[in-house]
């Protein structure tokens, strides 16, 4: 093979030696071709070895025809041009050979010299066709190759949109192979029945020059990018449309998010309560003003325009942005996010705030800033106020004339005030170990341990009563109100007591001093009866004595006067008994005496209690007594109720006679009356201790109505 590329290289293949040497001499006598000769055995092995840009091949070879070699070329899939020399000059052995691939038919005369001249033009003229065949196969190659590389997809159509060339992306993008593409329309080949409605290529066709437009394609699901090339021929028509098409989906997608984020910023940016402003900061250490959101332009009253690139010192003046700027360094220096509280005069007003600096690091330094503020004037100017309520209240709580106590879950004291401190004689270091249970005199405790797991199960339970122990353990009764509160996440009890010591021991020697009227009362009224009894016995042993009629007549009314001596005697023992006893709660369906002949009672207030005196059931029994002694003909009793504003009104009707209108009052009064005329005297006087009132409403001549006004305070439903 030669070294030197300008020369041909050829393999004559002939089975005489002799022919082969004299043929290689004639050929390679001009020095611009090198022959290799072979036998035909010898000529696959040493084409399978070695590449030439000729082969030249008797036609004739021993047992087998030379262009056998044809076949073998073939089936390598070589492309090496072969001449054929034969002496034949028939037809049929000529068509043959150009058949089997031969690319030139040369018939060899007698005079080797002269035929060898046409044989090499004729090796000149084939080794050149193959090195342009191979040069433009190369570039083919590469071509192929450089537009496979491209990762937009390159491809060839014709004006009527049908597909001659696409590169590798382009298969790929349509996932077919190149026979599956060729041929057929572009817009076939993505799903659509017709041409888009926006193409690139109908534009590049009417217009004649590159045209370039985006487009969606929902079959796929991708954005593209298309760019039409025409190619023209001579006459200036369309022949061939170029198309560069870039899917450029991850960008559209890139750039919507980033539209989004956009969008989602300035809403965020301009959308939140609080007060959001930029800084730069500038090469030479400057903090200049980028932009603020509206809600900061709101509390401020300044506006991007009037901030915009301006300095601190140039918005708020010298010695205002001066300050403004040393925070603005804190966070340079610190170079993370600090936090503080300043006072500005804006042209809003003058505003306390509470500012977020955060800083914006790029390439490891600072080139932003970013603040948030919270107007907090009215929430400094409320924390003032609360600090002077707290104050005001402590001293309230401090000073008042009651006992104020609280303490914690296990019933040990978080605070007590100066009344609590002087009544019980606990220094402050005593009470900070003292146990609310320490104090509680052992009669009490059970009671108070009680009440302490109410309260801390959210019960506020007030009229508590309690014996306290103090320091000298002497007793101290007290009465008040226990809650509980929720305070820095712990559970907490409050107290609040009044000493009732002193009403406990009064309303002691009260109780005994009543013991002991009661006792003589008794006394006294059995005594007084006893000799009211003598009296009348002996005023009966006079009359029986007696004769004189006028005699007689003072002995009646002396035995008269004993007579009323003796009623009155016996209202007292009804009347001691009068407010003795605590008021309790009683049904009043359980106060209605039961129907007497010849009066019959329907009462229709059946799920009411009423809190008044344990003798509030003779108050009834006074009513029907009324109704049977005084309604004369009376035969039914009607209980109802009422409400009337905040009072409940019970009212007992009857259908007797009723009450004469000057009689209304006067019925109420002591002594009043046909019997003893201390039955509605007594009645309304046992009303009267729980605050209830007693009145007759009725018309005469039908029935007499009495109501009794019961306040909200001492009646409930059941």
């Amino acid at each position: 093979m030669p070294d030197n590329p300008d020369l041909i290289s050829a393999l004559y293949i002939e089975d005489d030696g002799a022919l082969r040497e004299i043929y290689r001499g004639f050929i390679e006598d001009d020095g611009d071709i090198i022959v290799a000769t072979a036998r035909k055995e010898e000529a696959a092995e040493i084409l399978d070895t070695f590449q030439f840009d000729v082969i030249l091949s008797e036609y004739h070879l021993s047992e087998r025809e030379g262009t056998d070699i044809l076949l073998h070329q073939k089936k390598k899939n070589d492309k090496t041009p072969c001449i054929i020399l034969s002496s034949q000059n028939d037809a049929d052995t000529i068509l043959r050979a150009y058949k089997q691939g031969a690319v030139d038919y040369i018939r060899k005369s007698e005079d080797p010299a002269s035929i060898a001249v046409i044989i090499k033009n004729r090796i000149r003229d084939a080794a050149l066709k193959r090195r342009r065949e191979r040069d433009l196969e190369r570039y083919r190659l590469l071509l192929q190759a450089t537009l496979d590389a491209i990762p937009d997809i390159i491809g060839i159509q014709t004006p009527d949109h049908k597909i001659v060339y696409y590169n590798q992306a382009g298969y790929a993008f349509l996932n077919k192979r190149p026979d599956e593409v060729r041929g057929r329309r572009c817009f076939v080949l993505i799903g659509q029945s017709r041409q888009c409605d926006i193409c690139a290529t109908e534009k590049a066709l009417r217009s004649k020059k590159l045209e370039r437009v985006e487009k969606y394609l929902p079959e796929q699901d991708r954005y593209l990018d298309c760019r039409s090339y025409p190619v023209l021929d001579d006459n200036g028509e369309v022949i061939f449309i170029v198309e560069q098409i870039s899917d450029i989906t991850e960008r559209k997608r890139v750039e919507e998010e980033i539209r989004s984020i956009a969008t989602e910023y300035e809403t965020v940016f301009n959308g939140t309560q609080d007060c959001i402003f930029l800084l730069r900061v500038t090469d030479d250490g400057k903090f200049r003003f980028i932009r603020n959101n509206l809600a900061h332009e709101s509390a401020t009253g300044l506006t991007t325009e009037m901030l915009h690139e301006k300095t601190p010192e140039e918005l708020l003046g010298e010695e205002a942005g001066s300050v403004v700027s040393e925070n603005y360094q804190r966070c340079l220096d610190t170079k993370g996010p600090i936090i503080y509280e300043e006072t500005l005069i804006l042209p809003a007003g003058e505003r306390t705030w509470e500012t977020l600096l955060t800083p914006v690091i790029r390439d490891e330094r600072i080139t932003h800033i970013v603040g948030s503020s919270r107007d907090i004037t009215n929430q400094k100017r409320i924390e003032m106020e609360l600090r002077l309520s707290e104050e005001r209240y402590r001293d309230f709580f401090d000073n008042a004339n009651v006992m104020i106590q609280s303490v914690d879950e296990e019933g040990r004291f978080i605070f007590v005030n100066r009344t609590w401190k002087e009544k019980m004689g606990f220094s402050d270091e005593e009470i900070e170990n003292l146990s609310l249970f320490e104090i509680i005199h052992p009669d009490s405790l059970a009671h108070c341990q009680s009440i302490f797991q109410d309260v801390l199960l959210g019960k506020a339970v007030s009229g508590v009563q309690a014996v306290f122990l103090t320091k000298d353990r002497r007793r101290i009764h007290i009465e008040g109100n226990v809650n509980s509160f929720v305070e820095d996440g712990k559970l907490k009890t409050r107290g609040i007591f009044q000493d009732i010591t002193g009403r406990r021991i009064a309303e002691e020697a009260v109780r005994i001093a009543n013991t002991k009227l009661q006792l003589l009362s008794s006394i006294t009224r059995h005594d007084i009866l006893n000799e009211v009894m003598v009296l009348l016995g002996n005023l009966e042993f006079a009359e029986e004595k007696s004769d004189d009629p006028e005699v007689g007549k003072y002995l009646e009314k002396v035995r008269e006067a004993g007579r009323t001596i003796q009623r009155h005697i016996e209202f007292t023992r009804l009347y001691e008994n009068l407010g003795i006893s605590e008021p309790e709660w009683q049904k009043l369906a359980a106060l209605i005496p039961k129907s007497k002949d010849p009066v019959i009672i329907t009462n229709n207030c059946t799920s009411i209690s009423i809190f008044g005196d344990p003798m509030l059931e003779r108050v009834f029994s006074n009513l029907l007594d009324n109704t049977i002694r005084h309604g004369e003909h009376a035969t039914t009793v009607t209980i109802d109720c009422r409400r009337s504003d905040e009072d409940l009104h019970i009212i007992w009707k009857d259908n007797g006679v009723g009450v004469a209108n000057d009689q209304k009052d006067a019925i109420f009064k002591r002594g009043v009356g046909k019997n003893t005329g201390f039955g509605l005297f007594l009645s309304r006087e046992i009303l009267a201790i729980t605050g209830m009132l007693m009145r007759e409403t009725g018309t005469p001549g039908d029935g007499a109505q009495f109501e009794i006004i019961i306040p909200k305070e001492v009646y409930s439903f059941n």
